[in-house]
């Protein structure tokens, strides 16, 4: 299996730390410039050919409860009400990482709301957990050997562990100092 690395292709310097990501492993990049029009068909086409994931990326910007991309907000309704029934499990079909490198993404109680919506819709074959951050990101500008993605330097990574059938079996969170 591999990653599905989903990012936005709309922001110059998102784009730049997607291109200079390295990973292990095989990978799906892909870049939507239109939400509205790309993101359920293009899942919906790598259910149908059959793709999976054992880990996937979301790289764009975010706020508490939500990630961006171009103006387009996505939250724990909008996937609990989109994405439900379209058989996106598929995609996952063992223990499967899904981690969303997005400003403030995980904050708040809609930053747990968020992460448990999407685990739940895409987690309830083999399980897995859903992460991200508490805290804004230091954008490195120069894509060096440093790392050449965001940092984040404070806050906390939340964590929500999933059991198979979709059932949250721990919330957990962890300092990023």
């Amino acid at each position: 299996m591999a990653l599905l690395h989903i990012y936005d292709a709309n922001d110059s310097n998102i784009v730049a730390t997607a291109s200079n990501r390295t990973v292990s492993g095989s990978r799906t990049l892909w870049g939507i410039t239109n939400f509205n029009t790309e993101f359920i068909s293009g899942l919906d086409s790598y259910v149908r050919a059959g793709r999976t994931f054992d880990r996937i990326l979301f790289e764009t910007h975010g706020s508490p409860g939500n990630i961006y991309f171009g103006g387009v907000s996505i939250n724990s309704n909008w996937v609990s009400n989109s994405m439900a029934n379209r058989y996106y499990e598929r995609l996952c079909p063992a223990y499967t990482r899904v981690y969303f490198n997005g400003c403030n993404v995980a904050s708040d109680a809609t930053g747990w709301q968020f992460l448990t919506a999407f685990g739940g819709i895409l987690l309830r074959t083999a399980g897995g957990e859903t992460f991200g951050h508490t805290s804004l990101g230091l954008e490195i500008p120069v894509y060096s050997w440093l790392t050449g993605h965001v940092v984040h330097l404070a806050g906390d990574t939340r964590t929500i562990y999933f059991a198979p059938g979709g059932r949250v079996l721990e919330n957990f969170e962890q300092s990023d100092i």
